[in-house]
């Protein structure tokens, strides 16, 4: 069976709109686009099972760009990647609707925010970041970071709580990939 972005990829080159030496560039563009799609899709079925789409928005909303700028666990394999995110999604949905003192969640953001302070940006071995690369991307889950703490504690103050820790639970689990990538790394160099 010929997969998707192959077939469309053996379209493009045929009518002569790209060449034959990039179609290797646009099947893997084609391929990345799609597993996108699939994972976003089933994010949203998994909020929508749990009745928490809106949950999922505002955590996403926080969690993407942060996860984007500060780096962290890259599963080895697609399949890998694609049930950990699943099950990640679902475990944060989940605590975000668990019955967690609010002093427990702010001790816990301290703590992640410290993690992300201090150890971001993380590279994998698909993407090693040079000096430039790890200030440009530090600064920017540093504004990022300071812009969620903002947000976080207004929304508190101005009596949505919840939607403060949607914010919260979202930077603890950007912080928590980044723990998770660290425990990565020095199993390699153990084994």
């Amino acid at each position: 069976m010929i997969r998707v972005e192959e077939a469309f990829v053996k379209k493009l080159v045929s009518n002569e709109i790209i060449s034959c030496s990039e179609a290797d560039i646009y099947k893997f563009g084609m391929e990345c686009f799609l597993l996108k799609i699939i994972h976003c899709v089933s994010y949203f079925i998994i909020a929508a099972c749990f009745q928490m789409v809106p949950e999922l928005i505002v955590i996403g909303s926080i969690l993407i760009p942060l996860r984007r700028n500060a780096g962290g666990y890259h599963a080895r394999s697609k399949t890998g990647c694609y049930l950990f995110s699943c099950c990640y999604i679902a475990i944060l949905l989940f605590l975000s609707e668990a019955a967690i003192r609010p002093l427990f969640w702010w001790g816990a953001l301290t703590i992640a925010d410290a993690v992300l302070y201090f150890k971001s940006p993380a590279d994998n071995e698909n993407k090693r970041l040079d000096k430039a690369e790890v200030e440009y991307f530090r600064k920017k889950t540093r504004y990022l970071l300071i812009g969620a703490n903002a947000a976080c504690m207004a929304l508190t103050a101005l009596g949505f709580c919840h939607i403060g820790n949607l914010f919260q639970c979202a930077v603890c689990a950007a912080a928590f990939l980044l723990v998770l990538h660290d425990l990565q790394e020095a199993a390699v160099r153990f084994l």
